[in-house]
């Protein structure tokens, strides 16, 4: 790993040229994108490229800088690709639960219940960006699905509470940053895209989230990404996207990336050398103060330090992507991790992909035997791309990949199907970095095969809803047939595409109460054609069942002028559970908006030493409610809270021996306090007095040195609060 100079030097490889020569492309014959040579990250971030229509549309036809592409034709790649997109995004993209001008990915499984998370944004925003086309919608679902991001955005934060319910309600204001990480990176595809002199300005959308997932998502001193903004010991090992951090650095400029690079990379050393037959890293481990994984147990923390499955399914693809764009100039684990996944999981298969398990132990002993082919093979193809030995693994899988579909019922479902589609882009050469080619505008979509089946199949008859409940439908038909065999079932919901199954039956879930829709089946072949059932109307139970009175409630945090409350979420009778609160002070409903997430609610500008009663108003989705016991507290009598923490400690200029210090003021809930700070280089405190600024210089430095740099905040009652670790280096001496 390099430590004494910067490793982010290549951004827009193409700027360097004086005249570019836009690449002419027809579906008749096409041209492989090479990158160019580099030059420096400033013309590449303040270039507008368009006033809007694509600069790298869909197909790409790249060539990747390093690693291999699937023995097949360059259409038929383009091909494969269109058409699995086309379905993925029928299935999955929906205005359902938005607002005008939003979109968004819908999550059918039991953990989102039809709703949607930041993983799942971050997915569509990049598929959305690589899949541009002038004949798609692609542009305008990406900026539909940032407005519903914006929208979800955790309060205070530039990033999205991880979970939102299908009615559009975030119900988890807290982080999950692999989400926020992808969209961060889409943002940035989308300026060399389509420029960001629009209605968007993509750019500094991109560096604002940037900049707040470094503040508030990475840990100091170990720069290994968190499992949210909260306190929370273990961390998850698929949230380290070395390739994406690469170019978070390039385009900002902070080498503080380059440490959470080197931290990814240093946490896969430790598994590749832990299990060298595998090099599996697990789902979940406990961060040490130097960043090594550590473990509570035999198996971890909550039993995952030990399993590889659905979320570290993703890293071979993560890894493997690293190494296509930039080869080992990261670390040579970027060819070596998933060199040595891929190859392991060749026998573990047996040479077939969907006898998969669905969980091994990092050993690679299976964990759980049942197949999750989609989100296991996948990122195994992208990691066969980096040896020319796994060609034929390469071959194989991605032979097996191509003929899959989204669906809804097992083995697809939202997160299979969209790890499968990003595997794709990759696979299919359509998930270049832009910022390392000159413009290719003119490409155009490959020519379609020839149609050689124009006859529908039989019509779906015989369609019924039975078994209802407050949330569950039961649709069964009678089987149709086709003339070439294989028939899917789309499953329409006033008139919009609600699931797709190879099933006869399907029990819809995640439906509210009470409520009915209409529901037509259409029976669909594989060239295409489609025949529709009969419309039918399916309506679920009513509920007039109020939720249990709200329970646990406690003051999870008091001050002088304020107290913070949660309280444990009732279990309704209906099963998607997404209760709404009102909370009553003194009886007086202080919230203005409903609440959804029972923790972190903040009444603030009370009295001092002063009791207030609370009660607590469930209510469900239907509108019943039931309202807690009392509950009183009070506030402080003396000032025992801590000032708010200085945020965004940053340099504002550095010399050979100074540096020069800003940072965002601390507040403070005594209205009579003062809040000072103190500076401090590793644990020595550099200032004399107390400053009363939100800026100091740093002086009598070493050149070209780093510098571990905190700043605490004080308040007139003593109490204090740290900033997050700030590294940075004063200049270097250039000698001649």
């Amino acid at each position: 790993m390099l430590t004494t100079k910067s490793k982010f030097t290549k951004v827009s490889k193409w700027m360097a040229c004086s005249v570019v020569t836009a690449i002419v492309l027809t579906s008749a014959s096409y041209g492989h994108h090479t990158p160019s040579v580099s030059a420096n990250a400033s013309a590449a971030v303040s270039t507008n490229l368009s006033s809007g229509s694509e600069q790298y549309p869909f197909p790409h036809n790249v060539s990747y800088p390093h690693g291999i592409m699937p023995s097949l034709s360059r259409d038929t790649l383009n091909r494969d690709m269109l058409n699995m997109y086309t379905k993925w995004h029928d299935l999955y993209i929906t205005t359902e639960g938005t607002q005008p001008g939003e979109v968004r990915i819908r999550s059918y499984d039991s953990t989102y219940k039809n709703g949607t998370c930041s993983e799942g944004m971050g997915f569509a925003m990049l598929i959305s960006v690589y899949m541009a086309n002038p004949n798609n919608s692609a542009r305008s679902d990406f900026d539909g699905l940032f407005h519903y991001y914006k929208r979800g955005l955790s309060p205070g934060y530039n990033f999205m509470g991880w979970k939102i319910d299908k009615d559009g309600n975030s119900i988890d204001p807290y982080s999950a940053p692999d989400g926020d990480l992808d969209v961060a990176i889409s943002l940035l595809m989308a300026h060399k895209q389509w420029g960001s002199d629009g209605a968007i300005n993509y750019l500094e959308e991109a560096k604002l989230i940037i900049k707040d997932i470094m503040e508030f998502l990475i840990y100091k001193p170990s720069y290994i990404v968190k499992q949210s903004q909260a306190a929370i010991t273990s961390v998850i090992s698929s949230y380290e996207i070395p390739g994406w951090f690469n170019l978070f650095g390039e385009i900002t400029g902070d080498q503080r990336w380059e440490k959470a690079e080197d931290a990814a990379y240093g946490m896969f050393n430790h598994f590749y050398n832990l299990n060298p037959q595998t090099g599996l890293v697990p789902y979940k481990w406990v961060l040490s103060s130097t960043g090594v994984p550590t473990y509570t147990g035999p198996s971890g923390p909550d039993s995952n330090s030990t399993s590889y499955g659905f979320d570290p399914s993703r890293l071979p693809w993560r890894v493997g992507q690293d190494f296509l764009w930039n080869g080992t100039s990261n670390d040579t684990l970027a060819h070596d991790f998933p060199d040595r996944n891929v190859k392991w999981f060749m026998t573990a298969i047996n040479g077939n992909p969907a006898t998969v398990a669905m969980t091994y132990n990092i050993d690679g002993t299976v964990r759980t035997a049942s197949p999750s082919p989609r989100n296991m093979v996948g990122p195994m193809a992208v990691a066969a791309m980096v040896d020319s030995s796994n060609q034929a693994s390469l071959d194989l899988l991605y032979n097996y990949l191509r003929n899959l579909e989204p669906t809804s019922d097992w083995p697809g479902g939202y997160y299979q199907d969209a790890v499968m589609m990003m595997s794709m882009l990759v696979l299919t050469g359509n998930m270049p970095n832009l910022y390392d080619y000159a413009p290719y505008p003119n490409n155009t979509l490959p020519v379609p095969l020839p149609v050689t089946d124009t006859i529908p199949p039989t019509q779906p008859t015989n369609v019924t809803a039975t078994n209802p409940t407050l949330n569950t439908l039961q649709l069964t038909w009678s089987a149709a047939t086709d003339n070439q065999g294989q028939v899917v079932y789309e499953v329409m919901r006033d008139g919009k595409l609600f699931v797709v199954t190879s099933a006869t039956t399907f029990k819809l879930e995640y439906l509210s109460p009470g409520t009915s829709h209409t529901y037509t089946v259409r029976a669909r072949d594989l060239a295409g054609n489609r025949t529709s059932s009969n419309q039918i109307i399916g309506t679920t139970a009513a509920d007039a069942t109020a939720p249990p009175k709200t329970t646990g409630i406690t003051a999870q945090a008091r001050s002088l002028t304020s107290i913070t409350l949660k309280w444990s979420r009732p279990a309704d009778n209906d099963t998607i559970n997404d209760i709404a609160y009102d909370v009553y002070m003194n009886d007086v409903k202080v919230n203005t908006a409903k609440v959804y997430y029972p923790g972190d609610f903040v009444i603030k500008n009370l009295q001092p030493a002063t009791a207030y009663n609370f009660k607590i108003v469930a209510i469900d989705k239907t509108g019943n409610s039931s309202t807690s016991d009392v509950f009183t507290t009070s506030t402080t009598t003396t000032d025992t809270t801590k000032p708010s923490r200085p945020s965004y400690v940053r340099a504002t200029s550095t010399s050979y021996t100074s540096i020069a210090l800003a940072w965002n003021a601390s507040t403070d809930d005594n209205p009579s306090g003062t809040v000072t700070y103190d500076v401090y280089i590793g644990s020595q405190k550099v200032n004399a007095q107390p400053i009363t600024s939100t800026a100091f210089t740093l002086t009598n430095l070493q050149s070209n040195t780093e510098y571990s740099i905190k700043v605490i905040a004080k308040d007139s009652a003593g109490n204090t609060q740290e900033s997050y670790i700030y590294d940075t280096k004063t200049q270097e001496i250039e000698t001649t």
